[in-house]
Parts: C-alpha cells; sequence; structure tokens
C-alpha cells in the first residue's frame, strides 16, 4: 500500500508540473505553434501548383491508361462514355503473342546499350573537359550540339549518313578498306539495331556530359592535392574521390536516361519504321503500332502498363544508390 500511495504521489506531481509548465508557457508558446503552423500553410499553399499539375499531367493520364487497358476498344471509342465490359483480353493478347520476347530483348538491348555507352562516352568527356579549364565554356557548347538538336532532324541526318548508297560512312568504309561492299547499316537485321542504338547513344551522351561535368566541377580541390602529395595515381584518385562523391548525381542521370530511352520512339521511327522484319520493334514502338497503326488502343494501353511495370522496377533497383548520401 505504501509503494502504492508513493507511486500516486510521484504522478500527481508530475502532472502539477506539467500544468504549472504548460502555465508559463502560454502566450508566447501558442504564438510559436501559431507561426510554425502558418509556416506550413505558406509551404503547403506554394507547394499546392505543383501538385495540381502532377496530378493533372501525370497521374491522371496514368489512371487514364489503366483504365482504357481493360477495354477492348477502337481509337474513334475514346472519345465516347465506355459502355463494354471491363475484361483481361488486352493482356491476355499481349502476355500471349509470340512477338513479346522478341520485342522486350530489342527493348533491352536498346535502353541498356544506349543509356551505358551514352553513360560512359560522357563520363569520359566529363573527365577530359575538367582539364581545359579555359576553353570549358566552348568545348561544352560543342559537346552539347547533339542533344540541342531535334530528334527527328537529327535521324534523319544518320537516315542519309546510313545510307547503304550515298552514305557518309560507308562511302569511309569503303575509301579507307574497312569494307569491301556497302553495309546495309538500316536495312539489314544484323545491324539494324545496333545503328539505332549507336544514334540514339550519339543524341543521349552530351546530357550524361553537362550533368557529370557539373558533379566533377563540384568535388573539393583540396582532396586532389591531398592525394598528389600521397603519391596517389590520376586512375586512384577517380576511384576514391571522384567516383563516390558523384555517384548520386550519376545514379539520377542514369535512371533518368533509361526512361527517356524506355519512351523513344522516334529514333526508331525515322531511321527503320521498326523493321527490318520488326528487329528494332522496342515496347514504345509497339505501342505506338498497336495504337495508331492498328487503330487498337485497348491493346497499346496494355502494353504501355507493361512498360510502366517495367520503369517502376527499375526505379526500385536504383531506389537505394538514390537514396544514398556521397560519405
Amino acid at each position: 500500500m505504501s509503494s502504492s500511495a508513493e507511486a500516486s504521489r510521484v504522478e500527481g506531481s508530475a502532472t502539477v508540473a506539467r500544468r504549472e509548465t504548460r502555465g508559463r508557457r502560454g502566450p508566447l508558446f501558442r504564438a510559436v505553434l501559431t507561426l510554425e503552423r502558418r509556416e506550413r500553410l505558406i509551404f503547403l499553399a506554394m507547394l499546392l501548383p505543383a501538385l495540381l499539375v502532377t496530378v493533372v499531367l501525370v497521374a491522371w493520364p496514368i489512371l487514364k491508361l489503366v483504365q482504357i487497358s481493360f477495354y477492348e476498344l477502337k481509337l474513334g471509342e475514346l472519345m465516347r462514355p465506355i459502355t463494354k465490359p471491363a475484361t483481361l483480353a488486352n493482356y491476355i493478347r499481349v502476355l500471349g503473342h509470340p512477338d513479346l520476347p522478341r520485342v522486350l530483348w530489342a527493348t533491352f538491348v536498346f535502353v541498356v546499350g544506349s543509356t551505358a555507352g551514352a553513360f560512359l562516352l560522357g563520363l569520359a568527356t566529363a573527365l577530359s573537359l575538367e582539364r581545359f579549364v579555359r576553353i570549358r565554356g566552348l568545348l561544352r557548347a560543342i559537346v552539347v550540339s547533339p542533344w540541342a538538336i531535334a530528334p527527328v532532324i537529327a535521324s534523319i541526318a544518320w537516315m542519309y549518313l546510313l545510307d547503304e548508297r550515298v552514305g557518309l560512312v560507308n562511302a569511309t568504309l569503303l575509301g579507307t578498306g574497312l569494307a569491301t561492299e556497302p553495309v546495309s547499316f538500316l536495312a539489314s537485321p544484323g545491324w539494324a539495331l545496333a545503328s539505332v542504338t549507336a544514334v540514339a547513344l550519339w543524341k543521349e551522351y552530351p546530357f550524361f556530359t553537362v550533368v557529370l561535368l557539373a558533379a566533377i566541377s563540384s568535388v573539393p580541390r583540396e582532396c586532389y592535392e591531398a592525394s598528389s602529395l600521397d603519391g596517389a595515381s590520376r586512375w586512384r584518385q577517380f576511384r576514391h574521390i571522384t567516383w563516390p562523391l558523384i555517384v548520386p548525381v550519376a545514379a539520377v542521370a542514369g535512371f533518368l536516361a533509361l526512361l527517356s530511352a524506355f519512351r523513344n520512339v522516334e529514333t526508331i521511327l525515322v531511321l527503320t519504321g521498326g523493321g527490318p522484319a520488326r528487329a528494332t520493334e522496342t515496347l514504345a514502338v509497339r505501342v505506338y503500332t498497336e495504337t495508331f497503326r492498328f487503330l487498337s488502343p485497348g491493346t497499346g494501353a496494355a502494353l504501355g502498363v507493361l512498360t510502366l511495370a517495367i520503369a517502376l522496377g527499375i526505379l526500385l533497383l536504383f531506389w537505394p544508390i538514390l537514396r544514398a548520401r556521397p560519405r
């Protein structure tokens, strides 16, 4: 009983102390809370336009895409209320199509090949530009020029450069003796996928150059000076100083480039149209073909949902790196 009474007295004292503390805080504490609430409200009010734009331009189209994927519709029926029953017929047709493995393989080669190649070339270019301090601006403008050209115009230019009869690439190969006959870069199933991947790589690498050059330029010079005094080579400086500090930036750039490669339609459509023999038909091209050539938006939407699922899977793979902080 004595211990229970003692516990009650201690609890009562604590309650009285809390009440006295609240009384002493009084108006000042309430003013601070009011100021914090006002700051939060201002923050939410400033964030609201961006949230509305995100909902209207991103969330709503995605929800509409998912909805259309459950209906077997024609292109002209999209503008009318949907009265047909929802089914999984589009997903069954897409997942059971015999061309799906080939389309996924072409997508993998195009996306990974163009992004990885552009990253390596962009990193090498950024490391090279870092040494030319005085003319870095001029060299950066020259390097960025492929990225500034409209994708369709760049693809048309490359279509003529890779032409079998009048292309400059074939003329160079024949003139230097590297080839004994013209190479069908865009008309041969063996060369077409590699050719469109190389063009996409050329178009994308300036993005990596600019982003990685900015990240490399932000690395403190003192780190390199201290490592030079310790006798570290350039490779060791890159491995132990530069690369760990630019990994978060490189991961974000790589993720954005992967998403850009996934939705790259114009390069393939202009160069090969998905051919020859559908050798360059990626998921994005297949979505375009099903929706606008075969006039089957339901099947195209199902392919779009499949592409979205793959993109979310890539995001999950990149998420630990995106959240990591440089050490």
